[in-house]
C-alpha cells in the first residue's frame, strides 16, 4: 500500500514537468533543426535543396532564434542576407510577405533601423485606396492574410492606429468578416483558419478589444478547425496540420481564456515532429499540396511555441 501511494504521489508530482518541458523539447528540437539548415549565405530556404535561400524564410529563421536568444552569430549573418537583398524600393522581391516578415525579424534582431523604415514607406506605396495589401505589390486583389502580416509588422515597428495607413487597413480589414465569424483571403471569399487566425492577431496587436465581434466571432469560427487530436485545419472538414495550428497558436496566444486550447494544439505538435526536429506540411503554396518535411513550417511552430514561453 505504501509503494502504490509513493508512486502516485511521484506521478502527481512528475506529470506538472511532463506537461510543461514538453513544449520547450519541442521548441529546442526546431530550433536546432532551423540552426541546421542555414545556407551559407546566411539565408534560410522553405525547403533546402528544393528551394533557393531567400528573404522571407530568412525573415522566419531570424525570429524565431531572436525570440529565442539563441545563436546570435547564425542571426548576424541572416540579417545581413536580408539587408543586402533588399530593393532600392525598400521591397524584397516586390513582395508585401517579404516586407512585412522582413520587419518583424529586424525588429526581432534589434537591426536594420533603416531598411525597416525603407521597407515602411514601400507598403505606405503599394496600399490599396481601400485599405488592403496585396501579395505582389500592386498587382491583383487586396488580401486579408498579408493586410494583417503587415499590420502585424508596422505594429512592432512603432506605428499605430493613429497612422492613417493603419487606420485604413484595420477598417479594411473589419469590412471583411464573413457573416459565419471567419475570413477568407479576399473579401467574400469561404472563411479560412489561416487568414482568420491572422486577423485575429493583427486586430488584437492594433488594440481591437477582444470583446467584439471582429475577434469573438472569429476566434469562435476559428476553434470550428480543431480536431480532437488539438490540432487546426484550414477548413472544419479538412485534416489538421502543423503549419494550420502554429498560426492559430499565434492568433490565440494574446487571449488568456485560451490556454486549454492552445495547450492541446502545443501537445499536438509535440506528437507529429520529426525525429530531426521538422514538421511536415501541405501549406505552402509552393508545394502544390504536396506533404514536405521543411523549414517553413518549422519556424512558424517554432515561433508558435516561443511565444507560450
Amino acid at each position: 500500500m505504501k509503494k502504490i501511494s509513493f508512486f502516485v504521489i511521484l506521478l502527481i508530482i512528475l506529470i506538472p514537468f511532463v506537461v510543461i518541458s514538453a513544449p520547450k523539447d519541442t521548441l529546442k528540437n526546431a530550433t536546432d533543426y532551423i540552426l541546421s539548415v542555414q545556407d551559407d549565405s546566411g539565408a534560410w530556404s522553405r525547403l533546402k535543396g528544393e528551394f533557393p535561400a531567400e528573404a522571407e524564410p530568412t525573415s522566419w529563421a531570424i525570429k524565431v532564434l531572436a525570440m529565442n536568444g539563441i545563436a546570435p552569430d547564425k542571426v548576424e549573418k541572416g540579417v545581413a542576407f536580408l539587408l543586402k537583398d533588399q530593393k532600392p524600393d525598400g521591397s524584397w522581391n516586390s513582395n508585401t510577405a517579404y516586407a512585412a516578415f522582413a520587419i518583424l525579424g529586424l525588429k526581432q534582431a534589434g537591426k536594420g533601423d533603416e531598411a525597416i523604415k525603407k521597407a515602411v514607406e514601400y507598403l505606405r506605396e503599394v496600399q490599396d485606396n481601400d485599405g488592403g495589401f496585396k501579395r505582389i505589390g500592386k498587382e491583383g486583389a487586396p488580401l486579408t492574410i498579408y493586410t494583417a502580416v503587415v499590420l502585424c509588422a508596422l505594429k512592432e515597428a512603432g506605428y499605430e492606429t493613429k497612422d492613417p495607413m493603419v487606420r485604413k487597413a484595420v477598417d479594411w480589414l473589419m469590412g471583411c468578416q464573413n457573416a459565419d465569424g471567419g475570413y477568407g483571403m479576399p473579401k467574400g471569399a469561404p472563411s479560412l483558419a489561416p487568414s482568420t487566425a491572422w486577423v485575429i492577431r493583427a486586430l488584437l496587436a492594433q488594440g481591437v478589444a477582444p470583446s467584439t465581434p471582429f475577434i469573438q466571432d472569429a476566434v469562435g469560427w476559428l476553434l470550428k478547425t480543431q480536431k480532437p487530436t488539438g490540432g487546426f485545419s484550414a477548413v472544419p472538414p479538412a485534416p489538421e496540420d502543423p503549419e494550420i495550428t502554429a498560426f492559430v497558436i499565434i492568433a490565440l496566444s494574446r487571449l488568456k481564456d485560451k490556454t486549454d486550447t492552445i495547450n492541446k494544439a502545443a501537445e499536438y505538435l509535440a506528437k507529429v515532429q520529426q525525429p530531426d526536429g521538422a514538421y511536415i506540411s501541405a501549406t505552402p503554396m509552393q508545394f502544390n499540396k504536396v506533404p514536405k518535411k521543411n523549414t517553413q513550417t518549422t519556424c512558424f511552430v517554432g515561433w508558435a511555441l516561443s511565444e507560450l514561453k
